[in-house]
């Protein structure tokens, strides 16, 4: 299973962003993207894909996805990093690419469970 897409700095035409995006929407899953450029890339999480139930969800954690996004952050960051993370929407900046991938996949566990286990 596909948990983020990764987009070439060069790809500017976004088809594969919206495909994304659609798959997310229809399958109500995390909407992640990872940015890549020569070195380093950018992951980015945003709740837009889910419905108006599930932002609702997202509302009712409190502090705790962002606060849990950014462990994440700090796991894989090197000097040059920066986030920006709140209940509905996470930036990862100049991660190194495979860090990038391994930091989406867990945003992307991260947010699906925390969506999952209020859902229950």
């Amino acid at each position: 299973m596909d948990k983020f897409v990764e987009i070439p700095r060069t790809d500017v035409s976004a088809e594969r962003e919206n495909a994304w995006f659609e798959r997310c929407e229809s399958n109500q899953i995390p909407f992640i993207t990872v940015k890549t450029r020569t070195k380093y890339a950018d992951v980015h999480w945003d709740y837009i894909a889910y419905s108006k139930e599930v932002d609702e969800v997202l509302g009712g954690l409190g502090t705790r996805l962002r606060d849990n996004a950014i462990d994440i952050f700090k796991k894989y960051a090197n000097a040059n990093s920066r986030y920006a993370a709140s209940g509905h929407l996470v930036w990862f900046k100049n991660l190194e690419i495979e860090s990038a991938r391994l930091a989406a996949s867990e945003l992307y566990d991260l947010i699906a469970e925390s969506v999952n286990r209020s859902n229950a």
